[in-house]
């Protein structure tokens, strides 16, 4: 159907897996269950159409289902914003480490979830 038309744009398909507290927000974590792609018209004048592929489905999950689509060009044009604030001087320090995902959620994930120990 699409065969001839070149995509608008690619994203992820995710729903909330989890809410958590920080500070005084309360914050949601993503879980990718698959791709969207983005096209334009078949027609002059008619309205692009989304196509979303799920890979998997989140198990016992009650009610309606509210899924998210992250889209590659507004990550991009987040992650533009944020270049300038890293210093310089500690460029080097990080070049070992592994670039970051490209499908990584907007809000970050809260650190030391497992391995707490019981009081």
């Amino acid at each position: 159907m699409h065969q001839q038309n070149k995509p608008l744009d690619k994203g992820r398909v995710a729903c909330i897996a989890e809410k958590y507290q920080q500070g005084n927000t309360t914050k949601n974590r993503y879980a990718t269950l698959g791709r969207a792609t983005k096209w334009p018209s078949n027609n002059q004048g008619g309205s692009e159409s989304v196509e979303i592929e799920l890979d998997t489905m989140p198990i016992n999950h009650q009610g309606p289902l509210k899924l998210y689509i992250f889209w590659d060009s507004e990550n991009q044009q987040n992650q533009e914003q944020s270049q300038g604030y890293a210093p310089q001087q500690y460029q080097g320090q990080y070049e070992q480490q592994p670039p970051p995902q490209q499908y990584s959620p907007q809000q970050p994930a809260p650190q030391q979830q497992y391995g707490r120990q019981r009081q």
